[in-house]
């Protein structure tokens, strides 16, 4: 049986990020597994976060970011500027390109296409089994999520996204499109995302919070008839085409089997279940789970989120369960009222319990005493 230090149980951007922190650090040397049945493929995704700096694992010539932003109602427009932070897009291709090519570097990290049909804790070691073999690791991360627990009763951030290229300058590149709300009328929530990277090219998402299996048929076509109520018929070429599902629950969708077998990514609850956001958690968990590693600390790795995050996010998929239609209020509210940095801090989990009673203070409260009515665990 073939013995590894780690092996990781998928190899999309948890499972990838993680092997990358580990090359970075003093384990460098570690004997590595990663286990993927889609090996090889390299899915059209869109990943963002917000910074003082590009985090290090943002290859330096794919790094594009905004320190203005925008949010826009069919009666307002709420523009505002970043100060200390700033808003990074990369592109999927380019980070496994710049990982894969590190990863390339180091003889002890290995590739295998295949699916991980059982783990098998071990006494202090846990077995991997595949249908082609069955090997031994230390430790086991696990980035896959098991869909059965995807369930019906659970939200889902839908979205696809087109980067499109004009004839004629009618983006702005100096800010990007948080929310959009001027979609067609929907029973849900739903609005538009745009990043644009110069006059006449730019990445536009049409996203909804659902239940419902929706088709990327559909959803393009809800961003086509956006386009041509916002810009006329106005003349474009696709250069890249993205979509994806997100769930949106402060459910757990991994279960360990032994304590070294670590879950990650969204797997392990490091997506932010009220925003979707994903790409930042990723990099500070992996950095922590690395620094715990190169110190000994074998037990505690799965960094639990702090509860009143927790609380909060229950009380906006609440909400957005019961009043979609209440929540461009409820996000145009939040960001007029409070500095916008102290708002990204407040999405990112990096407040203190007074910055947070400060900027609750000044919302609204009556859409949240309704979502705090009808609050459980989404």
């Amino acid at each position: 049986m073939k013995k590894y230090d780690y092996i990781l149980a998928g190899g999309g951007c948890a499972g990838l990020s993680l092997v990358y922190h580990l090359l970075e650090s003093s384990l460098k040397d570690s004997q590595i597994l990663i286990i993927d049945p889609s090996q090889g493929e390299i899915p059209n995704k869109t990943w963002c976060y917000w910074s003082k700096e590009s985090l290090p694992i943002h290859p330096k010539a794919a790094r594009f970011s905004w320190n203005s932003f925008y949010l826009k109602d069919a009666k307002q427009q709420l523009t505002q500027p970043l100060n200390e932070l700033s808003y990074h897009h990369l592109n999927s291709h380019d980070f496994y390109a710049h990982v894969l090519e590190k990863i390339g570097q180091f003889p002890n990290v290995h590739f295998l296409k295949e699916e991980v049909l059982e783990l098998i804790p071990t006494g202090t070691k846990i077995q991997v089994a595949t249908k082609a073999a069955t090997f031994s690791a230390s430790f086991v991360f696990d980035s896959r999520i098991k869909l059965s627990e995807t369930n019906e009763s659970i939200l889902n951030q839908v979205f696809i996204g087109i980067r499109i290229k004009v004839s004629e300058p009618i983006f702005d590149p100096k800010k990007w499109g948080l929310m959009d709300f001027e979609t067609r009328p929907s029973k849900g929530f739903d609005f538009i995302y745009t990043l644009p990277f110069s006059t006449d090219e730019a990445l536009i998402e049409y996203t909804t919070y659902t239940k419902e299996e929706r088709s990327e048929g559909e959803l393009l076509e809800e961003l086509q008839q956006f386009l041509l109520q916002k810009y006329g018929s106005i003349a474009y070429d696709i250069k890249f085409q993205e979509s994806g599902k997100i769930p949106m629950s402060t459910r757990q969708f991994s279960t360990s089997v032994s304590p070294r077998h670590i879950p990650i990514g969204t797997a392990a609850g490091w997506t932010k279940p009220s925003t979707g956001y994903t790409f930042a958690p990723i990099q500070e968990n992996c950095s922590a789970l690395v620094d715990c590693l190169e110190r000994g600390i074998l037990n505690g790795l799965n960094f639990p989120r702090k509860k009143r995050f927790i609380f909060y996010d229950n009380i906006l998929l609440s909400i957005a369960h019961h009043w979609p239609k209440r929540l461009p209020d409820v996000f145009i509210n939040l960001f007029s009222t409070s500095p916008p940095d102290l708002v990204f801090r407040f999405l990112a989990e990096k407040t203190s319990f007074w910055e947070e009673l400060k900027l609750l203070s000044r919302l609204k409260f009556g859409i949240f005493l309704k979502g705090l009515s009808r609050y459980g665990t989404y």
